[in-house]
């Protein structure tokens, strides 16, 4: 059993890589109809429907949780009286921007307006996305990054909570979005080019190298440095380029077909996971921290494989009844969508 338990903690104990996972993956997948009208010529994908799915895919659920914490606040812990210029904060999102960034109640959403803000940029962002402006973009949004995230070490210099609050918002974790985006324009080029992805075991290759290269930055860079990493350490000033160029990789792997990625993503298991993924995401600290806080001693003193099962299964739980009531019911107002997105799909392949 502790040799379970510490094979199940290295995984856990690097969860906040899923993170940046998120970041490129979320760059690669809404950039693939950009960069297939960019790189055919064709008209970019219509604004309105963008917009309207990724406002439904965000709000509804961060909203309800929003609502039920604060209806709940004196028996959630998170919860503390919030001034009206915090609450608007927390109505709109606008954590961790500006020189006097708010501190969100859950703690997890600090990756929301990230996110957010990409959605807002990326319209603007597919105009480089043509042959001849796309690197020379990324560069010069590379050096941005390293810049900004320097600037918040200087200006938060006595919180490190705040570094990480600041640096973390576009464009300190721009180079994950826009890398991801570089996989995506890659991918498209060589459809529309009929250039053939490499053979089978080179995208294992690529799986199981950039997998590795996870691992090895998050245990033999950051993790020695973990005092000193939000204060500015040079592994958090890189940290975006390199996760995002090795996550990208990955990326490209699993979506060309590698075999090893797909024996170990493409199953039920991890199907469903993501399908309740951003609910996953939202209420996982919450479970956990009021599992800690009502379950008293008890819960603390358990042995580490039932704490992990107990855990798991009421973090599932509450996920997907998240999911069911507050997100699938916003499916429908997407679904009227699919049918025109498949006859832009067909227009482009043609």
């Amino acid at each position: 059993m502790p040799v379970l338990g510490k094979a199940l903690h290295t995984p856990f104990a690097f969860g906040f890589t899923g993170v940046d996972l998120f970041f490129v993956l979320s760059g690669f997948l809404l950039t693939l109809p950009f960069a297939l009208a960019a790189r055919s010529g064709s008209g970019h994908p219509l604004l309105g429907r963008y917009f309207k799915r990724r406002l439904l895919r965000v709000l509804p659920a961060y909203y309800a949780q929003l609502a039920i914490i604060l209806l709940a606040g004196a028996w959630f812990v998170t919860w503390k009286p919030l001034g009206v210029a915090t609450l608007l904060a927390h109505f709109t999102m606008f954590f961790n921007a500006g020189p006097d960034p708010v501190r969100p109640m859950v703690g997890v959403w600090w990756t929301l307006p990230v996110e957010m803000s990409f959605y807002l940029l990326l319209p603007l962002i597919a105009v480089f996305m043509r042959p001849g402006r796309w690197l020379y973009f990324l560069v010069i949004s590379i050096l941005m990054s390293l810049a900004y995230r320097y600037w918040a070490v200087v200006h938060f210099s006595t919180d490190s909570n705040l570094i990480r609050l600041a640096a973390s918002h576009l464009p300190g974790s721009l180079p994950e979005f826009l890398l991801g985006s570089s996989a995506a324009i890659l991918v498209q080029y060589c459809r529309l080019k009929s250039i053939k992805p490499p053979s089978a075991l080179i995208l294992d290759l690529m799986f199981v190298v950039s997998t590795a290269g996870v691992f090895l930055w998050l245990w033999g860079i950051v993790l020695p440095h973990g005092s000193q990493f939000w204060w500015g350490h040079w592994s958090m000033l890189v940290e975006p380029v390199v996760l995002g160029l090795v996550l990208s990789v990955m990326v490209i792997s699993l979506y060309w077909g590698s075999r090893i990625g797909n024996l170990l993503c493409a199953n039920r298991p991890v199907y469903f996971l993501g399908l309740i993924s951003y609910s996953l995401y939202l209420w996982h600290f919450v479970v956990l921290q009021q599992l800690d806080q009502h379950l008293g001693e008890g819960f603390k003193q358990l042995a580490g494989m039932p704490k992990f099962l107990l855990s798991t299964v009421l973090v599932i739980v509450v996920s997907t009844l998240s999911y069911y009531l507050f997100e699938r019911p916003f499916f429908k107002l997407r679904s009227n969508d699919k049918a025109v997105d498949k006859g832009v799909v067909a227009k482009y392949e043609a």
